[in-house]
Parts: C-alpha cells; sequence; structure tokens
C-alpha cells in the first residue's frame, strides 16, 4: 500500500513539475502576438523583450531560430535564443527581396552591405553602392566575410534554406548575428508581406509596420472582390522553357493564387504543388495551346520570343499578341522591381495582373511591373 502511495505522489509531483515547466516556457515566449497569413514566424511580447521565432518549414514543429529583442543591452535572455539590442543601427541584407521592407518602414538608410548589386532595381542602395557608402560582397553564397566583417553590422538578415548553406556557418563561427528571412516559404502573397511585421520589430517600428500592411491588405482584398465578381475568366499561362524545362506554378504556388484571385483561369489550378511543377513544350502545346493570355516571359518583343523558339508562335496568346512579362521596372544591369516592391506590395501586383484580365475593371489604372510585349 504505502509503494502504491508513493508512486502516486511521485506521478502526482512529476505532473506539476511538467506543468510548471511548460508554464514557464510559455512565460518565457510572451504574450502572442496574432498574424492574419503569415505561418513562418511567432512573435511575443513580455515587459523585457519581444521575442521572434522562425518557424522550420522543412520540418513540421521545428523551430529554425528564435531572437529576443531588448532595448536594454543588459538585460537577461533565456539561453535558448539570440539577443538583439533594438532598434538595428545597421544591417546587411543578402536578399533583394527584404529592400523594398526597409524602404517602407524608413529604415534603408540603415542598410551598410548588400549582395549581387547588379541585380539590385532600389535606386537608394545603387547610389549607396556608387558612392562607396554601401558595400557590395558579392554573390550571396559566397560573402566576401573579410570585407563584411569591416562592417562590423549589427545583424545580417539572410534567407534560410532546409539546410544551413555553408556561407552561414562561416558567419556564425565569425560570431555575427544572423537573421533568418523565410518569407519565400509562404503559401500566400499576403503572407509574404506580412513579414514586414518581422523586419519591423528589429528596428522598433512594429506599429508602422502594422499599419503598412493593413493597407496593402485593404486594397488587395478590395481588388479581389472585384474580380469575384466576374463570370468571365480568361485562360492563363505562365513562364516559358528554359534549357528544356518549362517550369509552371503549382496550384499552391504564389503566381496561381494571384492568377485565380485576379480572375483568372489556370490549368493546375487545382493541383497541390507549393512551388513549381517541371514540364516541357510538349505538355505546354496540349494543356495551354489555347490560352488567352500569356504571362511571365522573359522577352520584350514577340519577335525576340519567337525567335528563341519557333514553336512559341503556336500558341493562341503569341498569335494574338497577349503576351506579358514584368519587366517595366528594370534598370540597365538587370535590376528588377518586380523582384524586390512585389514582394511588399502584393496589392500593386494584383492591379497589374486584373488590369491584363480584366482591362474594363481598371480602366484608368496603368501597369506598374508588367508590360505588354511589342
Amino acid at each position: 500500500m504505502k509503494a502504491l502511495y508513493y508512486s502516486l505522489l511521485t506521478l502526482l509531483l512529476f505532473i506539476s513539475c511538467v506543468h510548471k515547466q511548460a508554464k514557464d516556457n510559455s512565460s518565457a515566449l510572451g504574450e502572442p502576438v496574432s498574424f492574419k497569413y503569415a505561418q513562418g514566424f511567432t512573435i511575443g511580447k513580455t515587459a523585457k523583450y519581444t521575442v521572434i521565432t522562425v518557424l522550420n518549414p522543412w520540418e513540421e514543429g521545428a523551430i529554425y531560430d528564435r531572437y529576443y529583442l531588448v532595448k536594454d543591452a543588459d538585460e537577461t535572455v533565456p539561453k535558448d535564443g539570440k539577443k538583439v539590442q533594438i532598434p538595428l543601427q545597421s544591417m546587411v541584407s543578402n536578399s533583394a527581396t527584404q529592400l523594398e521592407f526597409l524602404q517602407l518602414l524608413g529604415v534603408i538608410d540603415k542598410v551598410t552591405g548588400v549582395c549581387n548589386a547588379n541585380f539590385i532595381y532600389n535606386p537608394f542602395i545603387l547610389q549607396g553602392v556608387s558612392e562607396g557608402k554601401i558595400k557590395d560582397l558579392g554573390d550571396a553564397f559566397n560573402l566576401d566575410i573579410e570585407n563584411l566583417l569591416m562592417l562590423h553590422p549589427q545583424a545580417i538578415m539572410t534567407s534560410a534554406y532546409n539546410a544551413k548553406d555553408e556561407n552561414s556557418k562561416r558567419m556564425e563561427q565569425a560570431g555575427l548575428t544572423i537573421l533568418y528571412n523565410i518569407e519565400w516559404q509562404e503559401k500566400s502573397l499576403l503572407g509574404r508581406a506580412e513579414w514586414i511585421k518581422f523586419i519591423g520589430a528589429f528596428f522598433d517600428k512594429e506599429t508602422l509596420a502594422d499599419s503598412l500592411f493593413n493597407n496593402v491588405e485593404k486594397n488587395y482584398n478590395t481588388l479581389r472582390t472585384k474580380a469575384e465578381s466576374l463570370t468571365y475568366t480568361p485562360t492563363i499561362m505562365s513562364g516559358q522553357d528554359f534549357r528544356g524545362t518549362w517550369s509552371m506554378p503549382g496550384g499552391q504556388s504564389f503566381n496561381a493564387h494571384l492568377f485565380r484571385d485576379a480572375g483568372g483561369n489556370y490549368f493546375y489550378a487545382n493541383d497541390s504543388t507549393p512551388g513549381s511543377i517541371p514540364s516541357n513544350m510538349e505538355n505546354a502545346l496540349v494543356n495551354f495551346s489555347n490560352a488567352d493570355i500569356w504571362v511571365g516571359v522573359q522577352a520584350n518583343t514577340l519577335e525576340e520570343l519567337g525567335k528563341s523558339d519557333d514553336k512559341y508562335r503556336l500558341f493562341k496568346a503569341f498569335k494574338n499578341g497577349n503576351v506579358y512579362n514584368y519587366n517595366k521596372r528594370m534598370n540597365a544591369t538587370g535590376g528588377s522591381d518586380y523582384w524586390e516592391s512585389a514582394v511588399a506590395r502584393p496589392d500593386l501586383l494584383l492591379s497589374d495582373m486584373i488590369k491584363v484580365f480584366h482591362p474594363e475593371l481598371l480602366p484608368d489604372y496603368e501597369l506598374f511591373y508588367m508590360q505588354k510585349l511589342k
């Protein structure tokens, strides 16, 4: 009987300890901030710090990294994450997709280093590189670590991947603070745009980030509602062949969602693929030869497109001249604003797509990112 009593007592004590530990962990992560679309990170608030947890999209329930944001450098934080003093005063950005968020938040001047400057569109960054105020650190996967260390940045914001690349390991070994941004893994355009709240937190601009996102969301949903009222949905095809492979947007990709929200009919709309579907010219001809509109080509004119492959001339959209690229905002070195500001402003991208699919809905709107091939 005594043995049973002590066993029950031990079990109760164990349950109590586990409950207390769970409560303590929950308390350390703070009061959660709610998000409408973004699924790749969480934010919690405590009286002493803000905690940001970046989730691992490649391993369910796993954490990629965690940051404790403090205003007082002497503040004590849990040891399961990195302490980051905010607001950041200097930062290196290794992805152009982060630049428009920084621009909107009014902190683009905090950028001291970038990667692949030749492929950047942002005029402020390009001017800074030209004047030597911002350092071009080369290829994002093979950073100039020596020059990076000379910048003494408070943090480096970098894209994250399924496995940490050698470049990230080298930066960590050098004692640099890496902020992993995985907005590109979000399942919706608004989910990607909501990462402005992630970036805003590191600059103590959370209120502004909320306001900016709410405005984008409102614009996007207003436009989507307009398109939903239409009964006619033109058929859409996207991209082009590259060395024998034609990557088509999967049914759960950003582009497929964009086509749907703009009132388009896309062949792979019911597919469950979140990324791209590898295809080829033959399959494209079978499934898309009669598509009404063709978007996302790399050519600037129909003649240029037709010369790259005679088979393109067989598509209905080519014959009717309904072919578009995303090159309207591109500079001489190849930097495209489509890869920068469109991530933060999906409402502008949706406006473009609706103008192409249903021009009567936006009679006074002028295309921002897209242009029709001459």
